[in-house]
């Protein structure tokens, strides 16, 4: 085989393999499939010793539901956090869950230390570039839309901390550090959203 050819060859089987493992990666359950591992979920704690005793405790159990999977962050591999919307009785309600996938179907797994998912360093940074580009381009002052040009090329996101799910939007808020070369270090509170597996920047 021409030496071209088994190069072309190989490099098609690693982008396979690149791309399986994007697949892999990036798999969430669907709105189906995460309440039916809730349910399954649910229906070992009422079988459990742990199972609520009062029937009032048991009909709230069984009334909750996911009502919407809005985006979902591997955490390893064939395991994902996922922020859902609960549908209960009192108060719908944005929380993190992680779901393990074991062969085709998904489980919920029992988790205290399940953080809200978040951008990375330079998704985080692409965005507020992008966002402070966008707000240069609506100044009608030349010299405003340059600084904000200026700034939107100099900035970089050092860290993302303190990053909390807030249970009424489905945001994840984060203390951004930022830094640029005229103005130094500073913090910034900022909000992110996650739809399928894409992060989005959401205005002050």
């Amino acid at each position: 085989m021409p030496l071209t050819a088994l190069a072309r060859r190989y490099a098609l089987f690693v982008l396979s393999l690149a791309s399986g493992q994007a697949l892999a990666l990036d798999a969430a359950p669907t709105l189906d499939q995460a309440n039916a591992a809730l349910y399954a979920a649910l229906s070992a704690e009422r079988a459990g010793p742990q199972a609520a005793a009062s029937p009032l405790g048991r009909a709230l159990l069984e009334s909750l539901k996911f009502s919407l999977v809005q985006g979902c962050q591997s955490l390893v591999p064939a395991q994902t956090a996922c922020i859902v919307k609960i549908e209960a009785p009192m108060r719908d309600a944005y929380q993190v869950f992680a779901f393990d996938l074991d062969g085709a179907h998904w489980r919920l797994v029992k988790r205290s230390d399940i953080e809200a998912p978040q951008p990375t360093l330079g998704s985080a940074q692409a965005l507020l570039r992008e966002h402070l580009q966008a707000l240069g381009a609506r100044e009608t002052d030349a010299r405003r839309a340059a600084e904000y040009r200026r700034f939107a090329l100099a900035l970089e996101v050092a860290a993302l901390e303190s990053c909390d799910l807030d249970r009424d939007s489905g945001a994840v808020e984060c203390d951004a550090q930022l830094h640029t070369p005229g103005a130094g270090a500073g913090s910034k509170r900022v909000r992110f959203q996650l739809q399928g597996s894409q992060w989005s920047l959401l205005p002050d």
